[in-house]
């Protein structure tokens, strides 16, 4: 399965777009959706001008994996603003190239100001960050994407283990993974109640 991103561009650069990036697939968004937020923890290539951006909700920004190609050069002065990857006026196409594609291929998961990126969970407030072992990384991606599932699926579908059997495993997981959370200062609570997990902050 193909990796993917949604493209907004102000420019009639779609089509170039998606001759660059092959390895792609490519789905193009409005302005009007991402001004509104429709997005999470998803891959966002814009093409606008600075004016543009200035108008997009920084929670936009953070919630979801974003470059941005000005077609001028930018007044920000920055690689980066928040979560955003930022590049503008003439620039290296490979190294373009090279930049997105090591970017959405890796995409982190975030929720609120809590960020899964590779192995580790980071406070993208802080910076404080902390390893997770891979079944722990599993079940927070789970439960970011969800906000809400059932024991019996994360047990099955992420532990490999059958309901019928009488374990505390889940728990115990979810345990260290609170653990994990506050080491970083994380607002992030995981709260079982009944057969179901689910996040608040």
């Amino acid at each position: 399965m193909k990796d993917y991103f949604f493209l907004y561009s102000q420019s009639r650069l779609n089509n170039m777009v998606k001759q660059i990036f092959t390895d792609f697939e490519i789905h193009n968004t409005s302005l009007d959706s991402i001004k509104k937020n429709n997005f999470r923890n998803k891959n966002m290539l814009l093409i606008m001008n600075e004016s543009l951006f200035k108008e997009l909700d920084k929670s936009f920004l953070t919630d979801n994996n974003v470059i941005i190609f000005f077609t001028k050069e930018s007044s920000l002065k920055k690689n980066n603003y928040l979560n955003a990857k930022i590049f503008y006026g003439q620039i290296n196409i490979k190294k373009f190239i090279d930049e997105v594609t090591t970017s959405f291929s890796s995409m982190p998961i975030i929720f609120g100001s809590t960020k899964i990126w590779g192995e580790k969970i980071i406070n993208t407030k802080t910076r404080d960050s902390i390893f997770l072992t891979p079944l722990e990384k599993e079940i927070l991606k789970v439960l970011f994407k969800n906000t809400q599932v059932e024991k019996h699926y994360l047990l099955e579908s992420v532990l490999k283990i059958r309901t019928d059997t009488e374990t505390k495993t889940i728990e115990s997981h979810l345990t260290r993974i609170r653990k994990k959370l506050y080491i970083i200062n994380s607002q992030i609570e995981i709260l079982s109640k009944e057969n179901k997990v689910f996040l608040a902050v």
